[in-house]
């Protein structure tokens, strides 16, 4: 399972990188919308989790790309804080199939992952 997280704080890297071994996940890191694009074009992730608070509005920038250049079967989780409706908002409309509000817990990411990928599966299983 190959996971793209796009941000740029330190903490989060460290909690969810132990989170996502314990689950034999592979994460993958970009800091900014081009990496990201770039990392997730090389490698096709399983599953895309943007953190919204990259400066300048990027986060919205990287859902936006990732949604127009891989489709709907990709799943991207955004995370952002919850006194921003406006960005839980453009985040969905973007393409975004989900939200978590930060600070989140991080078995809450785990537990929402999950069940993107199993969703995932499912709908691939139909087809």
């Amino acid at each position: 399972m190959d996971i793209l997280l796009c941000t740029a704080e330190e903490l989060m890297l460290t909690t969810l990188e132990f989170r996502f071994r314990k689950n034999s996940w592979k994460l993958t890191i970009a800091e900014n919308s081009k990496m990201a694009l770039d990392k997730a074009q090389k490698f096709s992730p399983d599953l895309v989790v943007v953190d919204l608070n990259l400066p300048e509005f990027a986060g919205l920038d990287i859902v936006q790309s990732l949604r127009r250049e891989f489709g709907p079967d990709l799943p991207i989780l955004a995370l952002g804080p919850v006194e921003n409706d406006k960005l839980l908002l453009d985040s969905l409309r973007l393409g975004a199939n989900d939200f978590i509000v930060s600070p989140y817990k991080p078995d809450e990411l785990i537990l929402r992952i999950r069940r993107q990928l199993l969703r995932q599966k499912v709908a691939g299983s139909v087809q």
